[in-house]
């Protein structure tokens, strides 16, 4: 883990009218990045550069001076009432440090536009794989796939249980999974809905999510939880299972729905016929149907049935040392 060690950051609330006044506020180390360093890194944050496109604005791919990677998240949004608690909000979530997250690794403000520089991660997400490239699920074969599901286990368990404050996630799902060059996962935008919903000010409840992971409770209180997070783990688990997204309106009706589905199938003692084909060979099996077992319990109806997400971890190293 690396020491927590916020750099001094100019004052920057000009910095639209004058660059290289300002320098980014960096956790990680004491290298000075200025805002125009990143503005040439990404050529003004020219559309070739970019990388990726979520619900909080739009992500560059960044070389910094020093050759560093990194990924910057520009969120477009007025949060200039409120600076000192988004900026503190930010240093709480940078403080989240394991080998199974995604690094924020520094923070500025460009006018109205917040930037978080994120750790690069090569291989980009797991829904790419899954489900966007063409030969993707084939590349991924199941080792690699349980190895995915372990490593996500352990970056959930780390935030819900050894990072000071304690963070719920949120929002898990395939596209917030990313890969290193290793196919190691880390979780990305950890808390991020929170830091962005909760100075909202239309936003009445602590709920976010995606359509497809979000638990069914969540339609009846409007207050996140750790096993709503555990819900949306089990999705991932079903999509690394079978293949296919949470909820794909393509398909005949009564199979749209991973959840609904696989339980038919299950009901049916039909379960082995929901692994992906390119993952389902004989060697595999025990080990698809214990994993099959695990998610099942994690998107159960009732939440206290619901693992924790230190369980998980166990019982997914369990399966993979077996």
């Amino acid at each position: 883990m690396q020491e927590h060690n916020p750099k001094a950051v100019a004052n920057a609330d000009d910095c639209s009218e004058s660059p290289n006044s300002s320098l980014v506020l960096l956790f990680q180390n004491n290298k000075d990045l200025s805002i125009e360093d990143i503005l040439k890194s990404t050529n003004n944050f020219d559309q070739a550069y970019i990388v990726g496109c979520g619900g909080f604005g739009l992500v560059y791919k960044s070389t910094l001076p020093d050759g560093r990677r990194v990924a910057i998240k520009r969120l477009s949004g007025d949060y200039s009432q409120i600076e000192r608690e988004f900026q503190a909000e930010v240093e709480t979530l940078s403080r989240a440090q394991h080998d199974n997250l995604v690094l924020l690794e520094g923070y500025c403000k460009i006018g109205n536009d917040r930037l978080l520089i994120y750790s690069y991660m090569e291989n980009g997400s797991l829904d790419y794989w899954l489900h966007e490239r063409a030969d993707g699920g084939a590349l991924l074969d199941w080792q690699k796939r349980l190895q995915i599901a372990q490593g996500s286990a352990r970056g959930l368990a780390y935030l819900h249980l050894s990072c000071e404050p304690h963070i719920l996630h949120r929002d898990i799902k395939s596209s917030n999974i990313l890969l290193d060059e290793n196919f190691e996962a880390h979780l990305a935008d950890f808390g991020l809905a929170r830091l962005i919903c909760a100075y909202e000010t239309h936003v009445t409840t602590d709920v976010v999510g995606t359509l497809g992971y979000i638990p069914p409770e969540y339609g009846q209180s409007p207050v996140a939880t750790y096993k709503g997070d555990v819900y949306s783990f089990g999705i991932v688990l079903l999509e690394l299972l079978t293949g296919r997204r949470p909820v794909d309106m393509c398909r005949p009706k009564g199979s749209r729905n991973v959840v609904s589905w696989v339980l038919q199938m299950k009901k049916e003692d039909r379960e082995t016929e929901v692994f992906d084909p390119s993952i389902h060979v004989k060697e595999n099996e025990g080990q698809l149907i214990r994993v099959l077992e695990i998610a099942l319990l994690c998107v159960t109806a009732a939440p206290k049935s619901r693992p924790t997400s230190l369980q998980l971890v166990e019982w997914l190293d369990h399966i993979a040392e077996g």
